[in-house]
Formats: C-alpha cells, sequence, structure tokens
C-alpha cells in the first residue's frame, strides 16, 4: 500500500504514520524491517531500491519516504497561487506509474509538510496513493479539538479553561497538546481551570502582549491600557511591557521586510526563529499595517525608552503615553 501524507497538522500526521509503521509489525523486527530515508536529497534509484527490497522474516517492509514533496515546491506555487510551475522535475518522470509496481509486501508512506495544490510530484501521485491531507483545525475549532485531546489523554477540562489554551496558542496543534500533558499532570486528576492555564502556559502570558499591542495599534486606547494594567497587577513591570511591544514591533517589521522578499510563513518562522502561536500573531499583525506605519510605531517607542532613560517621565507614565499614542495614531496607519 502507498500513502502520501501532508499537511500543516504535523502532531495528527505524525500520530498516523507511526499508526501505519506499527499495525502488523512484530516488534522484535520492526527496526529491522523498516528504512526511512530522506527524500530532500534522494533520488528516484535510491526509493526504487528501497521499496523493492523484501521483508525480512516478515509479511511486510515500511519505507518512510520525508520531504520529497517539499522538495520539488515552489515558492510562488505554494497553496495553488502564483506562478509555481507543475512539470515533473528531471529524473522523476513516470513516477505514479512506477509507483504502481510497488510490491504488495512494501507499506511506502511519504510524510510531508504543507505543499501546494501545483506540486508537480504531489499531481503525479496522488492516483497511485491513498492520499490524506491534514489541515490545522480552524481556530474557532479549536476549543472543542482542545477538549477532544483532554478527553483522549484522560485529562478533565473546564470550558473556560479550553478558551483560555486555545487563546493562548492559537491553532498550534503539537503546541496545545505538550501544554495539555504539561496541565494534566500539574493537576494531577483534578479538572484544569482557567487560572491553571494562566499560571501554567508561558503562551497565555504573550497572548495578553499580544492584546495590548493589537488594542493599541488598532486604535483601541481603553482596550490597550487595560491589556496593559492587568500584566501590571500581575506583577509585570512597566519596562517588560515597554520592551515586549517593541519586541513585537520589531517582529512586525522584520516579518513585513520577508514577506515582501517573497517569503513562506514556515520560511519566515525559520528566520525569525518563531513559531506556533506568535509566529500566527504576528503574521495576522504583519499584513494589518503598513511599512509607514511600522517605522511610526517604532519611532515611538524610541522616544518611550528615551523618556525613561532622560528621567522625563517614571516608568508607568512612559508606558500609559506610549500605549495612548500609538492607538491615537493608530488610523494613520
Amino acid at each position: 500500500m502507498i500513502h502520501l501524507l501532508y499537511g500543516e497538522d504535523t502532531l495528527s500526521l505524525e500520530e498516523e504514520l507511526a499508526r501505519l509503521r506499527d499495525v502488523g509489525m512484530p516488534d522484535d523486527l520492526r527496526d529491522v524491517n523498516t528504512n526511512s530515508m530522506d527524500g530532500t536529497t534522494a533520488s528516484m534509484h535510491d526509493l526504487e531500491a528501497a521499496w523493492s527490497a523484501p521483508p525480512f522474516l516478515a509479511d511486510k517492509r515500511v519505507v518512510v519516504v520525508r520531504g520529497l514533496l517539499t522538495r520539488f515546491e515552489s515558492r510562488r506555487g505554494r497553496g495553488g497561487r502564483g506562478g509555481g510551475t507543475s512539470a515533473i522535475p528531471p529524473g522523476w518522470e513516470g513516477i505514479g506509474e512506477r509507483l504502481s509496481q510497488t510490491p504488495a509486501t512494501t507499506e511506502l508512506i511519504f510524510a510531508d509538510g504543507a505543499v501546494g495544490a501545483r506540486n508537480p510530484l504531489l499531481r503525479a501521485m496522488r492516483s497511485a496513493a491513498k492520499t490524506r491531507e491534514f489541515k490545522l483545525p480552524a481556530s474557532r475549532d479549536m476549543p472543542r479539538w482542545i477538549a477532544a485531546r483532554a478527553e483522549m489523554l484522560g485529562a478533565s477540562l473546564q470550558p473556560q479553561a479550553a478558551a483560555a489554551l486555545s487563546d493562548a496558542v492559537g491553532n498550534d496543534t503539537r503546541v496545545a497538546d505538550m501544554e495539555l500533558q504539561k496541565l494534566a499532570l500539574y493537576r494531577a486528576g483534578a479538572a484544569i481551570r482557567r487560572q491553571d492555564v494562566d499560571a501554567m502556559v508561558s503562551y497565555a502570558r504573550e497572548a495578553s502582549i499580544f492584546a495590548a499591542v493589537d488594542a493599541a495599534l488598532e486604535g483601541r486606547v481603553g482596550a490597550a491600557l487595560k491589556s496593559a494594567h492587568s500584566l501590571l497587577d500581575a506583577g509585570r513591570p512597566p519596562v517588560f511591557i515597554i520592551t515586549m511591544i517593541a519586541r513585537q514591533a520589531r517582529f512586525l517589521i522584520v516579518a513585513k521586510d520577508l514577506r515582501a522578499r517573497g517569503l513562506s510563513r514556515d520560511e519566515i518562522g525559520q528566520r525569525m526563529r518563531l513559531s506556533g502561536y506568535p509566529l500566527t500573531k504576528t503574521m495576522q499583525q504583519e499584513g494589518r499595517f503598513s511599512a509607514a506605519r511600522l517605522a511610526d510605531i517604532h519611532r515611538s517607542l524610541l522616544e518611550a525608552d528615551l523618556a525613561i532613560k532622560t528621567g522625563a517621565s517614571d516608568d508607568q507614565t512612559a508606558l500609559d503615553a506610549l500605549i495612548v499614542l500609538l492607538a491615537t495614531d493608530g488610523g494613520g496607519r
């Protein structure tokens, strides 16, 4: 059987890959009958040699190929948009027909991240394989996904906790799963509460910064001040909040520059060393502001920093003044 697994939901993809790899395979023969290949460097000949080999003292042999589709992903063709080509690359002509010759004793699994609909190997291989795309849940569906995942982990979760965790991690299923496991251990069988998420999940604290930045940059001065003061009440000093706003402004400036150069979301995340919720929020915010507006924001942050360092303003007054200034200028983006 040939399986083609791809998509952004790497948690679900890896779980399905593990299931396919292990089903019907004796534990003591699993390693010797499993071949993992790097699809980013393998040739067509390498793959044919791997999937043609017979199993050793077992009914099947498993060949896992990672990254082959991504290797031939056109940057401008991601998601089926732009000028990407759908031509089969040299050396890979007829791969669909060659796949049909895979022995029945071989479980051949291709595993990839997100690829566009115009990907040439995806188009050539999908008719010969059992294909499954693993999409991330929509943001509105994440509380329900989190609740179901908690039940699968044997944990009890209050609805407010599911909503808080969803707000904190966005639709990053892998991060949500890790945080749920940590919260389940922390509560030791008791129901996970909203306050547990606030206390234990670092993303929840970052979410408060994003809320303050969102409100300030969108001109909602009341909401921005409320978010900032909730952080102050939680023990965060004003300088920390200003620093975090400045950090997010720098992320937005860099993200806008990298997107203008044609880099994908994943490539931008790698360059900036961001992933999950912080990357998602940064990319959402970046698209709402012009380069000129971001330059104004950066200038206001420098002025706030100078006011604190010269003693022209105390920390909290400088923070409040900065938020009011950013929010007041919000219409000028």
